[in-house]
């Protein structure tokens, strides 16, 4: 899995397929682009070439000790993008990578296809409550207590294995990815912003999620032009680890309804 330089840090991505269809994926807080593993291994290799960077403090890539904020790693995607030549690509973010996906399609929208959003940290902010804070510097120094936090917000996950790998890159997470870039989400504001996408947009969002409401996704959904709303039952804030077969189902339909149809030979 190969590292690149951007804006003089190193980032890691995970790159998958040999198709012509490209498409971007961007990971939340407290996680890495294995969190789209098993989405990736779903999708059709020789139809799409799949990419899944660490964003900055996670993961492989390096962890300096400012930049914590969506518009910062917005920027990185741009920087990122511009550095390996992704020309255009259908872009799908979840939670925190959502709003980044978001921001990143708004800024820079004739590089993007299509946008998925997956249980994205709204555009209008988010405030956590404060009682959360002091549970996630527990966590971030007890692994038992974070593994109860991730299947409280993951109830529909079952794979063990995989669990445990997101625990220890949650670990791995730089300490500001605890306390000082989820406190940032009560900064956004450019839901102001959302009648400029063009792009076919799908939200998709778990029934069980207790991060993100469903009145944010249904608001969402009515300010962006043409989106299409997906909720899934019996999953929270993971689909594409605790419902990957669904999404996965869900991301190629969208992606062939929009895809101009291929002649054949």
């Amino acid at each position: 899995m190969p590292f690149v330089s951007v804006r003089d840090r190193r980032f890691h991505y995970r790159e998958h397929g040999v198709g012509d269809e490209l498409i971007l994926f961007i990971h939340g807080n407290l996680a890495s682009g294995r969190w789209w593993e098993p989405v990736i291994s779903r999708l059709p290799t020789e139809r799409y070439r799949m990419v899944a960077p660490d964003l900055r403090g996670c993961g492989q890539s390096d962890k300096p000790e400012t930049g914590y904020t969506v518009p910062e790693m917005a920027e990185d995607v741009r920087a990122f993008v511009a550095t390996i030549g992704l020309c255009s690509f259908h872009l799908v973010g979840h939670s925190m990578g959502g709003a980044i996906a978001l921001l990143y399609a708004l800024d820079h929208p004739t590089t993007v296809r299509s946008l998925t959003l997956i249980a994205p940290v709204p555009p209008e902010g988010l405030t956590l409550p404060e009682d959360l804070y002091p549970l996630m510097q527990q966590m971030r120094v007890d692994r038992a207590r974070l593994c109860e936090g991730f299947m409280e917000f993951l109830p529909a996950m079952a794979h063990e294995n995989l669990l445990e790998a997101l625990v220890d890159d949650a670990l791995a997470c730089h300490p500001a990815c605890f306390d000082e870039l989820p406190r940032s989400f009560e900064m956004l504001r450019f839901a102001d912003r959302l009648e400029e996408l063009r792009a076919p947009t799908l939200i998709v969002w778990g029934e069980e999620d207790r991060l993100i409401s469903r009145p944010a996704m249904e608001r969402l959904h009515e300010a962006i032009p043409g989106s299409r709303l997906e909720i899934l039952p019996g999953v929270g804030h993971g689909p594409q680890v605790e419902a990957p077969d669904q999404l996965s189902r869900l991301l190629a339909q969208f992606f062939r309804e929009i895809s101009p149809r291929r002649r054949k030979p």
